[in-house]
């Protein structure tokens, strides 16, 4: 498996791609461009977070097709009427959306079980995903990355960071030195994750949360916008405020309660 990353152009990328390179698993084979060519760029999703990915990449997609060099697939053909500049550039639903031999998707969905659903099933399909690493983002040597990450303007990767598949960090967010953040996870602006913390899969960080050193934070937990957590989060659950308490949870995770009980 190939793990392309597109990075734009830097006066640091040549830095940037060494890093890039030094983060070479045995299973991956991870190539940093500046731009990288497509017949078709498309980006999955056209919600907020898809257009800011589209703002983000203007100039870095380079396509064979001239009318249209990107497009997006979303499953409301409505998503872009409010915006007549990038109206045109819907191209169909991701439920009827069949990959062709040149197509390269950006994964740009927020919500963590909406793109790991989306992402299972276009690759089931046989669909190509790149990831993208804005060049404003501060890189440690020694990272490693999957496939369908979006790494946004001034995000920060520390040493020994592992980032899973379709992983999203907007702009700002700091992943600290040696934790792990699997598939699936969305780090909103500013969240900061400190040293030695395990998000689990689906994990969604608010806008500017704190999550202390050596913290687990359990499968699809949801953490509030400014909250600060202090220990460990069990799966499906929402978290809110300073310190976070829980303020909801699923009923999968009562029945595990009243088993373990």
């Amino acid at each position: 498996m190939t793990v392309q990353i597109f990075m734009g152009d830097s006066d640091t990328f040549e830095q940037q791609q060494q890093s890039i390179r030094r983060s070479t698993t045995d299973c991956l084979d991870i190539k940093a461009q500046k731009t990288m060519q497509a017949e078709r760029w498309l980006i999955v999703g056209a919600g907020g977070f898809g257009r800011e990915v589209y703002s983000w990449t203007l100039g870095h997609l380079h396509s064979t097709a001239a009318d249209f060099p990107v497009q997006f697939l979303d499953d409301n053909p409505e998503c872009l009427d409010r915006f007549p500049e990038l109206r045109s550039m819907w191209l169909e639903r991701i439920s009827t959306y069949s990959p062709r031999p040149g197509d390269r998707l950006l994964m740009a969905i927020a919500d963590p079980g909406a793109k790991l659903t989306a992402g299972a099933t276009l690759i089931s399909r046989g669909a190509t995903f790149a990831s993208y690493i804005h060049p404003t983002a501060v890189l440690a040597h020694d990272f490693k990355i999957g496939i369908g990450c979006i790494i946004c303007p001034l995000s920060v990767i520390c040493c020994n960071v592992r980032i899973g598949d379709f992983v999203s960090m907007n702009v700002g967010a700091l992943a600290g030195h040696d934790s792990v953040v699997h598939d699936g996870c969305t780090l909103s602006p500013h969240s900061n994750v400190a040293g030695q913390v395990d998000l689990e899969r689906g994990v969604f960080l608010g806008c500017q949360t704190v999550i202390l050193p050596k913290i687990r934070i359990g499968e699809f937990a949801r953490i509030g916008a400014g909250s600060t957590v202090i220990s460990h989060v069990r799966p499906h659950t929402t978290m809110m405020g300073v310190p976070a308490k829980r303020v909801s949870w699923s009923k999968n995770q009562d029945a595990a309660d009243h088993k373990a009980a």
